[in-house]
């Protein structure tokens, strides 16, 4: 449970940076129109320029780059399942035999593109988490969600519940730990034994966790509830963020460049 510390989606590192000054805004239309070029990408040198992009977005930020990059940790079960899934799957020429199964060159090349355009989109969204306090990123998605306002859809709510998903990674990840160490303490041992075994042991992990979690969301309700959170008042803020130009130009050039890039790459692959 060790990797669940590395954990960077959802934590906010608050300092002083250009980046942590952008309209909240500006950065999750950029995140927006990253994760679309990056899926649609069809090449790994295009993933590439994008991970230089992201250095270049963590050097801005001046946050910590082993801390951010250990961030992906926790999603190693995500990576290994896709790639499972894509070498087993895809058919191709093989390469070398795994039973029954073939393992093609091209499932290979799928399993590495669409793992690295996995990790590249996790780890644009733990820089905006990371950049972004969470009123602000509360401000920015019911900003969003204004238009539909009309409709009385609940953005307030459905902005709130959003926000609060996120914020709970972390402390999913703690409460897991802090678990983890007390069974360990206990006599506990999850490295030993069977794997049917080592899997029985962790109902001693996921049962406290589960109800510590919903311990912790039930007090959060009720201090929502005694601060008179409802729908009866029109919640309003003193600071209006307004989006000048400029910051519209930083967006664009933000995200421009490695789009660019990997189109033309992309590009010159067709020809």
């Amino acid at each position: 449970m060790k990797f669940l510390k590395d954990l960077t989606l959802g934590h906010y590192y608050p300092i002083s940076s250009p980046i942590h000054s952008l309209d909240p805004r500006v950065k999750i239309v950029g995140l927006l129109l990253s994760g679309v070029t990056l899926f649609t990408l069809k090449n790994i040198l295009g993933l590439a320029f994008f991970f230089l992009a992201s250095l270049l977005l963590i050097r801005f930020a001046d946050l910590p780059l082993v801390t951010v990059l250990r961030g992906l940790r926790p999603f190693t079960w995500l990576f290994f399942l896709t790639a499972c899934i894509q070498l087993l799957l895809t058919e191709g020429s093989p390469i070398f035999g795994l039973g029954p199964l073939d393992i093609a060159r091209e499932g290979v090349y799928q399993a590495v593109h669409i793992c690295g355009q996995l990790a590249l989109f996790i780890l644009f969204s733990s820089i905006l988490t990371l950049t972004t306090s969470p009123l602000e990123l509360l401000r920015a998605l019911e900003k969003f969600g204004n238009p539909f306002k009309k409709a009385r859809v609940p953005v307030a709510d459905l902005s709130l519940a959003m926000l609060l998903c996120i914020r709970f990674l972390p402390l999913l990840g703690q409460e897991a730990q802090r678990i983890f160490e007390a069974q360990k303490v206990r006599g506990i041992n999850y490295r030993s034994g069977s794997l049917r075994n080592r899997l029985e042991k962790f109902h001693g992990i996921f049962l406290p966790l589960l109800y510590n979690v919903l311990g912790r969301a039930e007090e959060l309700a009720t201090a929502m509830a005694v601060r008179g959170y409802g729908h009866s008042v029109e919640k309003q803020t003193i600071k209006q963020n307004l989006v000048p130009p400029r910051r519209l130009g930083h967006a664009i050039i933000i995200h421009g460049n490695p789009s660019a890039v990997a189109g033309q790459t992309q590009q010159e692959d067709s020809i």
